[in-house]
């Protein structure tokens, strides 16, 4: 993917972080932002958008899990919990 392409993309994306943190449909924002844009460009740039939510859920539990593995050791050994 080229430059231009990759910009394109960004931007698309970047429209659709701020509606959904206004709780707005993501979709609808990007559409509307860009008009006349193909469907498979929304596409590209609604799949990275959805994989970055997916990325920073799975670290969340994860930090999660691994804060309850750590306070249980703790526990465990009789240290401060």
């Amino acid at each position: 993917m080229n430059d231009i392409r990759k910009q394109v993309i960004a931007e698309i994306i970047q429209v659709m972080e701020q509606a959904h943190e206004r709780g707005e449909d993501v979709w609808k924002a990007a559409e509307a932002a860009f008009p006349g844009t193909p469907i498979g460009v929304i596409t590209e740039a609604w799949v990275e958008f959805d994989h970055a939510e997916q990325e920073r859920w799975w670290q969340s539990l994860e930090k999660t899990i691994e804060g309850e593995i750590i306070k249980n050791a703790i526990a465990k050994t009789g240290g401060a919990a």
